[in-house]
C-alpha cells in the first residue's frame, strides 16, 4: 500500500513537472521596424533639424548636406539648356534677311570674276594664234576662268541652302540634344532633393550619431527611425515547440508589466535555426535550437515601448 501511495506521488510530480515544462514560456522583446537614412554623397552636414527621440512625421527634413557644387552643377546644366533652346529658335525661323543679301552679293561677285576671266582667256588664245603669247600662259588663264566658275557654283549653292530653310532633320538633332540636357538637368535637381533626408514615415529619431559639420562618407547611416503603428515581438523558441507554431498561430503574450497578457498571432517564423548549424549538432544538441520568430502586436498594443521584455507562452 506504500509503494502505491509513493508511485502516485511520483506520477503527481512528473505530471506537474511535465505541465510546467508545457506552460513555461520564452521571453522576448518589443521591436519595431526600422528606417536608416544615409549620406548620398560624401558632403559636409549643414543642417541638422532633429534630435535623438524626437517624433517625426512622413515628409519631414531631418538633416541636410551641402548643396553648393549641385547647385554649380546645376547652373552649368540651366546654361545649356537655354543654349540648346537658342539655336533650336534660330534654326526655326531660319537665317535673316540680311544673310540672304550677303549671299546674293557673293553670287553676283562670282559671276563678275567670272566675266574677267573669260575676257582674259579670249585676249591669251588671241595672242596664241598671233604668235605673240605662250600656251602655258593661255592654260593659266583657263584654270582661273575655270575657278571662277566654280566659285560662281558654290554661291549659288550657299545662297539656295539659305532660301531653303532648316531641314527637318537638323531639328531633330537639335530636339535630341535638348533631351539629353533636360534629362542632365533632371539627374542635378534630384541630386540637389537627395541632400535632404526627409522620413518617409510617421518614425521615432533612434540614432542620430553625426553632428553639425562633420563631413560623412557616402553610403554612411546618417539617421536611424523606428517606425510608429509597427510594433512586433521578437522572440526565440525552442526546437521542441516549433512543430506546433505556423505563421498565423495565436500565443498568449505577458509584458513585463501590470498590463494584462494578451494574445498575438505569429507573422513569421525562420526557417532555418539560430547560432549553430542543425547538421553541426548530435541528437541531445539540437533539442536546445532556437529559431526566431516574430509576433505582430494588436492594434491596442502598439504603444508599447521598444526594448520591453515580455513573456511568450502558449495559450
Amino acid at each position: 500500500m506504500k509503494i502505491t501511495r509513493l508511485t502516485l506521488v511520483v506520477l503527481m510530480l512528473l505530471t506537474l513537472s511535465a505541465c510546467e515544462q508545457e506552460n513555461s514560456g520564452w521571453y522576448g522583446i518589443v521591436e519595431r521596424e526600422r528606417h536608416s537614412l544615409s549620406a548620398p554623397v560624401s558632403e559636409l552636414i549643414t543642417d541638422v533639424l532633429v534630435r535623438e527621440g524626437d517624433q517625426v512625421r512622413a515628409g519631414q527634413v531631418l538633416l541636410r548636406l551641402d548643396d553648393s557644387s549641385v547647385q554649380a552643377r546645376i547652373t552649368q546644366r540651366e546654361a545649356e539648356l537655354a543654349e540648346l533652346h537658342a539655336v533650336r529658335e534660330e534654326l526655326t525661323q531660319g537665317p535673316r534677311g540680311e544673310a540672304i543679301a550677303r549671299a546674293e552679293s557673293a553670287v553676283q561677285g562670282a559671276q563678275a570674276d567670272v566675266l574677267d576671266a573669260e575676257q582674259r582667256l579670249q585676249r591669251a588664245q588671241q595672242l596664241v594664234r598671233s604668235g605673240a603669247g605662250t600656251q602655258a600662259e593661255a592654260d593659266q588663264t583657263l584654270s582661273v576662268r575655270d575657278q571662277a566658275v566654280a566659285r560662281v557654283e558654290q554661291a549659288r549653292q550657299q545662297l539656295a541652302e539659305l532660301r531653303n530653310g532648316t531641314r527637318p532633320e537638323q531639328l531633330l538633332q537639335i530636339d535630341a540634344r535638348i533631351a539629353a540636357a533636360a534629362a542632365r538637368l533632371a539627374l542635378e535637381q534630384k541630386a540637389l532633393q537627395d541632400l535632404s533626408l526627409v522620413s518617409a514615415h510617421d518614425a521615432v529619431v533612434d540614432s542620430l550619431p553625426w553632428q553639425l559639420g562633420d563631413r560623412v562618407a557616402q553610403g554612411a547611416p546618417l539617421i536611424s527611425l523606428l517606425i510608429d503603428q509597427q510594433a512586433y515581438v521578437r522572440v526565440y523558441v525552442p526546437a521542441d515547440a516549433r512543430d506546433r507554431l505556423t505563421p498565423g498561430t495565436q500565443l498568449m503574450v505577458q509584458p513585463d508589466s501590470d498590463i494584462p497578457a494578451f494574445p498575438a498571432n505569429i507573422r513569421y517564423i525562420r526557417a532555418q535555426p539560430a547560432f549553430t548549424p542543425f547538421y553541426a549538432l548530435n541528437e541531445r544538441d539540437r533539442a536546445r535550437l532556437m529559431y526566431l520568430t516574430e509576433l505582430s502586436l494588436p492594434e491596442q498594443q502598439s504603444g508599447l515601448p521598444t526594448g520591453m521584455t515580455v513573456e511568450v507562452r502558449l495559450p
